[in-house]
């Protein structure tokens, strides 16, 4: 009922979207359609997707993640760029319990790769950036930001993206917590809170998550189909 009576709208949202001839004259709407915060292929689901298209790139950051290629995490390259979407399969079922969900394989997931992140390869020359990444993972659900924060170092912040809007990361790491047969994707079909978690980074995004369950929601299938999928590195064998 509260959605239907769009409780859930701001009071800004309401201003700009009913600002018109008609309804409130003499409120002028202005884009600011220049992003200088990331890089131009990260900007282009949401520019597709929310924008309308009109969200363009500093050409001063237009390739600034290329250095992330140094990385032990496999970043996908694309005639000679680093392509920062990427999307990382776990089919490992969320935790059907509470009321706020979770899933523990995933968190394991994001707990095995956060360290290739800021790992030079070897025989690269050094670069700091990758030393001072600041990498952030959100969550929809408290309860997964609960199990991630005891899992991950405490230098990695964990958040949920209600809590981190208006705010900013170098890489944002994303646990969708969504696997369920029934295809059930709850309160992520929101495109407000898919639009805050993308433009979040400011250099990359990870997702974590099961395409089988988020491609039942059509925004969802086409955010993942705007990643690269990619495999990680086996594990070393314990000796």
């Amino acid at each position: 009922m509260a959605k239907t009576l769009e409780y859930d709208v701001s009071l800004l949202e309401r201003m700009y979207t009913k600002a018109d001839a008609r309804s409130l004259p003499g409120l002028a709407k202005t884009m600011l359609d220049v992003q200088y915060r990331s890089p131009r292929e990260l900007n282009i689901f949401p520019s597709n997707e929310f924008y309308e298209g009109r969200l363009q790139t500093s050409e001063g950051n237009a390739e600034v993640s290329n250095f992330l290629s140094l990385s032990k995490f496999p970043w996908p390259v694309r005639s000679g760029v680093v392509i920062p979407t990427v999307f990382i399969q776990c089919g490992d079922e969320e935790d059907m319990g509470d009321r706020s969900k979770s899933n523990q394989g995933q968190v394991d997931l994001i707990h095995r790769f956060l360290p290739l992140l800021s790992a030079q390869k070897p025989e690269t020359e050094p670069d700091p950036r990758l030393v001072g990444l600041q990498v952030t993972v959100l969550s929809p659900y408290t309860k997964q930001i609960q199990a991630l924060r005891h899992k991950l170092p405490s230098s990695i912040t964990c958040s949920t993206i209600d809590s981190f809007q208006g705010r900013e990361s170098d890489i944002i790491v994303f646990s969708t917590v969504r696997c369920n047969v029934e295809g059930d994707v709850g309160f992520l079909d929101d495109h407000r809170r898919l639009n805050v978690m993308w433009t979040r980074a400011r250099l990359a995004l990870i997702i974590v998550g099961d395409r089988a369950t988020m491609s039942t929601n059509p925004l969802w299938k086409r955010a993942l189909e705007a990643c690269t999928a990619i495999s990680l590195p086996p594990e070393p064998e314990s000796v």
